[in-house]
């Protein structure tokens, strides 16, 4: 895929000369620090196995109607809407 991204005049002196200095391509040094970039866990953030919700037996969600939404919620212009 062909894109387009702005970067500082110095960021791209630095990278055109560190692509040089490996003898690869523009293209392929920012492929490599992106893919790597991607990979790295972000600093405290937890992966989760499953998205946190809490259900009924079997991990089943019970369905509410709009009413007892806002009922659980205590908003009134929620429990306005029927």
């Amino acid at each position: 895929m062909r894109t387009t991204i702005e970067l500082p005049d110095p960021l791209f002196r630095s990278a055109r000369a560190a692509a040089l200095e490996r003898g690869v391509t523009l293209k392929e040094l920012f492929t490599e620090a992106l893919d790597r970039a991607l990979r790295t866990p972000v600093r405290g953030v937890k992966r989760m196995d499953r998205p946190p919700i809490a259900g009924g037996a079997g991990g089943e969600v019970p369905s509410r109607s709009n009413k007892e939404l806002a009922e659980i919620l205590g908003d009134e212009e929620l429990s306005k809407a029927r």
